[in-house]
């Protein structure tokens, strides 16, 4: 009895055992040295993703900024004359510039809305790197599938109008008054949030005066700001 336990259990041992396909070890090497040759890729790649997404959401930005600014203008319809009020005396010489602050603010307010509102709905596609250009090829350049990158949120936009005087030729001077942007959004690309900050100054309006400029500060506006 006892032999012929002990040879039973020996034959349930056999029996239990389950044969490795020889073709398992073989393919696990090579999952893991293809997940070690991407990991390794994406190191290397991330720092000239990162570039690329923050150059094309600033160029982006920047169009979508003076879009921003041309149409509010053209809504509230403004001119140099909306934002300055000039006093002349009897002779026609300039006596003195004054700024609009109520109608500076109006404007401010119009852009900085627009701008957020534009932001928020941009399409990832607008932001999206095509594979070939990481090739840094001209031929591949925009093609293959896209990395894709979006805007997470829009976090402070700041508006601020500047006024500035230059000469334009003899006994001419030209005021322009010039709108700063300071936008702040926040991009998300593949294993990692990035910050971007994008400053824009776009012309506003314009014009030349005769005769000299009565040496005055132009106080147009308070500093705005969304976020």
């Amino acid at each position: 009895m006892p032999a012929r336990f002990l040879h039973r259990r020996a034959l349930g041992l056999r029996g239990g055992r389950r044969n490795v396909p020889a073709w398992l070890p073989p393919l696990l090497i090579a999952a893991g040295l293809i997940l070690l040759f991407f990991v390794i890729l994406s190191s290397q790649l991330r720092p000239v993703i990162r570039s690329m997404a923050v150059s094309k959401a600033a160029n982006l930005i920047s169009s979508i900024s003076a879009a921003a600014v041309d149409d509010s203008l053209d809504d509230l319809q403004m001119e140099y004359s909306s934002f300055i009020t000039m006093e002349r005396n009897s002779d026609g010489s300039v006596v003195s510039l004054s700024g609009n602050i109520q109608a500076s603010s109006r404007f401010k307010r119009q852009v900085v809305d627009s701008l957020v509102n534009r932001l928020e709905h941009i399409d990832g596609d607008e932001l999206g790197i095509p594979i070939g250009t990481l090739t840094g090829r001209l031929l591949l350049s925009g093609l293959g599938p896209e990395i894709r990158v979006n805007i997470q949120t829009v976090g402070d936009v700041t508006a601020n109008l500047e006024s500035a005087f230059s000469s334009a030729g003899v006994n001419q001077t030209l005021h322009r008054i010039t709108l700063d942007l300071t936008i702040v959004i926040y991009l998300v690309i593949p294993g990692e949030v990035v910050p971007v900050t994008v400053e824009e100054r776009i012309p506003v309006a314009e014009t030349v005066i005769v005769g000299e400029v009565p040496e005055t500060y132009i106080q147009l506006d308070g500093n705005d700001t969304q976020s």
